[in-house]
């Protein structure tokens, strides 16, 4: 019997081949390129990744799609499958000098995607690229500015870490089963960021904290963070997190740390 999709994995196959072709064309990939296909199912987006030559690791948590997967791609000795959870991979694992940085590509289900990008910035300093097929509700959250009622902390923290933009986007139709929502073609080039961990976990902190109570100031959100001298602080404490930037998150969390 023919392996199925799962709804507790969030699988919706990729049938199309043009799509396939420019999902392929978008990631652009090379010969030198160490490619991570997350969810890589039975292995449609595979084939078009291995034919260019880069080393490919398909990492697949489905075990009934793992004999299919090796199937298809058994002529491709550039192709390593793990069947393991994306999410807690070890992807340090696949770097053999400090030059060499991963390529993150996949097509993710809506219920991992928040997490799935959270794992992927907790590698930033090891991770060139990141392109993800998404919901486009999500891509949408993600790309979303200041001062609209898509922004919050994936905006936020995306835009810390990296780029992103929305490609293109995709019909329900290029799937197999058919979802209920349209998804978009993600892509994120990662900034080389000079800031140590531990800022990285403050910047975290007041963003979260920030986005706690989304209509209230950042004066009463951030109030157990916030220092007597608050009417020093760079930022005006009266407005809400959603005004706030990127830049001025980074501002914010400098003062609020680094103060103290």
């Amino acid at each position: 019997m023919k392996p199925y999709a799962k709804k507790r994995f969030g699988q919706n196959f990729l049938i199309d081949p043009n799509i396939l072709r420019k999902i392929t064309q978008s990631i652009n990939p090379q010969k030198e390129d160490i490619i991570i296909e997350i969810g890589s199912g039975k292995g449609a987006l595979t084939k078009f990744l291995a034919d260019s030559q880069a080393t490919v690791h398909a990492i697949e948590i489905d075990g009934d799609l793992i004999p299919e997967l090796e199937s298809q791609i058994s002529g491709y000795p550039n192709v390593n499958i793990h069947h393991q959870d994306a999410l807690t991979f070890d992807y340090t694992s696949l770097i053999q000098n400090r030059e060499q940085q991963l390529r993150i590509v996949g097509n993710i289900p809506y219920n991992i995607s928040s997490p799935l990008l959270f794992t992927m910035f907790e590698n930033a300093t090891i991770i060139k690229d990141i392109h993800f097929l998404v919901q486009r509700e999500i891509a949408r959250r993600i790309c979303a500015s200041p001062n609209s009622k898509e922004y919050g902390i994936l905006s936020v923290i995306t835009q810390f870490y990296g780029n992103p933009k929305i490609d293109f986007d995709v019909s329900p139709k290029v799937f197999r089963p058919i979802p209920d929502v349209n998804s978009s073609m993600l892509s994120i080039p990662l900034k080389q960021s000079t800031l140590d961990n531990k800022f990285k976990t403050d910047f975290h902190r007041t963003v979260r904290t920030a986005f706690s109570k989304r209509r209230k100031t950042l004066k009463n959100t951030l109030i157990g963070l916030i220092l007597e001298n608050a009417e020093i602080c760079p930022i005006d404490l009266s407005r809400r997190a959603e005004s706030l930037s990127v830049a001025e998150f980074i501002t914010l969390t400098q003062w609020l740390f680094d103060e103290k």
